[in-house]
């Protein structure tokens, strides 16, 4: 007699990812150009690099112990210092102007594993965090898990709109939801999934308007800054991160990560927390693995210290600047009869284009456009996934891709058939949806 299993409440509302069954069709479909997948490019992985830094660090006997053995949960405090020393020199400030937030500073199994364990330290459920409209698809999981409600407030082509996140304030608290607010969740460098970037003009405001939320609201509001394509912007200077200006540096959670500037495979990430959350965050990680990598973080070190990792992140944004522009060359001359009827970002930097089709067309999985696409073999995520279920139904006529993975010839093709068929499907006798 097979007996049935009870699983938890969390297990039960979390959805399967959206992204699984796309990187699950473009491995068996290798024709397939995939302007889906989020990944870097193959190419330009550190390889020589990081076999060359193993090396080192191993073949001294009394270092390679100590990085083969456990670490602390925060993480190395050598790196962590270096880590701050470098955000000190971003932002133009003396040498020790951050000195004390080094201890405020968390090593994590990427900036998943951070944005993960501030949602469990925050999120109860019936909480509500305030997301872009579009966000980042997999930041929704984690908030389905915790049970919390995620609220989408509009962008432009500046970023998140100020004036849009105030009036979302305002409708939380008419209808009595204030005091649920704990997060609002933003990507100010090449957004994930638009590469829309938030306006230097913007970001003082932002922090501004979340203290002064929190002080509406009578409890602490945090402003998480996912910044995990800080360092790819490919035309102009990147600007302060919000974390640098919160004074007070009790808003503002910065998340970085390694993943996109050096390696996915390597998965570290660190975050910089106000002091109130470091203790919950480091005691819910100690349950989760006693630390991150500590060869990891010791390899990283060294490539820091000795300037590969700044030398891979020239070549990385030399790799991803042509192909940018190779692919959005290739979307203008593909898509020029149709151009009247579609529209999509230009982005500074960061690996995503955001598309916008006519509202009629349904990009989802089940509309006639992704079917289409598959018939061209090219796919691309669709954007619905992207945004938060309230306060109405997400829109269904975008969608994001990614210039990351395929080489600059499957590009400008991959351009091709998604034009070839968006235009089939505006064209179709029984109309695009």
């Amino acid at each position: 007699m097979t007996r049935p299993i009870h699983l938890s409440a969390a297990t039960a509302r979390t959805s399967a990812p959206s992204i699984s069954s796309l990187i699950k069709l473009a491995l068996e479909r290798p024709q397939i150009v995939s302007l889906a997948a989020g990944f870097v490019d193959q190419q330009s992985l550190p390889v020589e690099t990081t076999a060359l830094a193993a090396a080192q660090i191993l073949g001294d006997a009394p270092a390679g112990r100590a990085a083969l053995q456990y670490g602390t949960t925060i993480g190395d405090e050598a790196l962590r210092a270096i880590l701050i020393e470098r955000l000190e020199v971003q932002h133009g400030v003396p040498p020790g102007s951050y000195r004390r937030a080094v201890d405020r500073t968390i090593l994590t199994t990427g900036s998943a594993q951070l944005i993960y364990l501030v949602g469990e330290a925050l999120l109860d459920p019936g909480d509500v965090v305030i997301v872009e409209a579009p966000t980042y698809f997999v930041f929704l999981g984690p908030l389905e898990t915790r049970g919390a409600r995620a609220i989408r407030t509009p962008i432009d082509g500046q970023g998140l709109r100020i004036d849009a996140l105030e009036a979302t304030f305002e409708r939380l608290r008419a209808e009595g939801s204030l005091d649920k607010v704990k997060l609002v969740y933003t990507i100010p460098e090449h957004s994930n999934p638009t590469g829309i970037s938030l306006a230097a003009e913007r970001r003082k405001p932002l922090v501004d308007l979340v203290r002064r939320w929190s002080d509406e609201a009578g409890h602490r509001i945090y402003l998480l800054e996912d910044s995990a394509y800080h360092g790819l912007s490919y035309d102009s200077k990147e600007a302060d991160s919000l974390w640098s200006l919160d004074s007070e540096g009790e808003t503002v959670i910065l998340a970085r990560t390694f993943s996109k500037t050096y390696s996915p495979g390597m998965k570290l990430g660190y975050g910089v927390l106000p002091g109130g959350l470091v203790d919950p965050v480091l005691t819910l990680k100690g349950n989760h693995d006693f630390g991150t990598s500590n060869f990891i973080q010791k390899l990283i070190r060294l490539v820091l210290a000795n300037g590969e990792y700044d030398r891979q992140v020239e070549r990385l944004k030399g790799v991803y600047a042509r192909k940018r522009d190779v692919f959005l060359e290739a979307l203008e001359r593909h898509f020029e009869p149709i151009r009247d009827r579609v529209s999509w970002t230009r982005p500074h930097g960061g690996l995503y284009v955001w598309m916008t089709l006519p509202e009629s067309v349904d990009t989802g999985f089940d509309g006639p456009l992704f079917r289409r696409c598959l018939e061209q073999d090219v796919i691309y995520v669709p954007g619905e996934f992207a945004f938060a279920p309230e306060p109405s139904a997400p829109p269904r006529n975008h969608l994001r891709l990614t210039y990351g993975v395929p080489d600059e010839a499957a590009l400008a093709e991959g351009a091709r058939r998604l034009a070839e068929a968006v235009r089939e499907t505006l064209d179709s006798p029984e109309g695009p949806a």
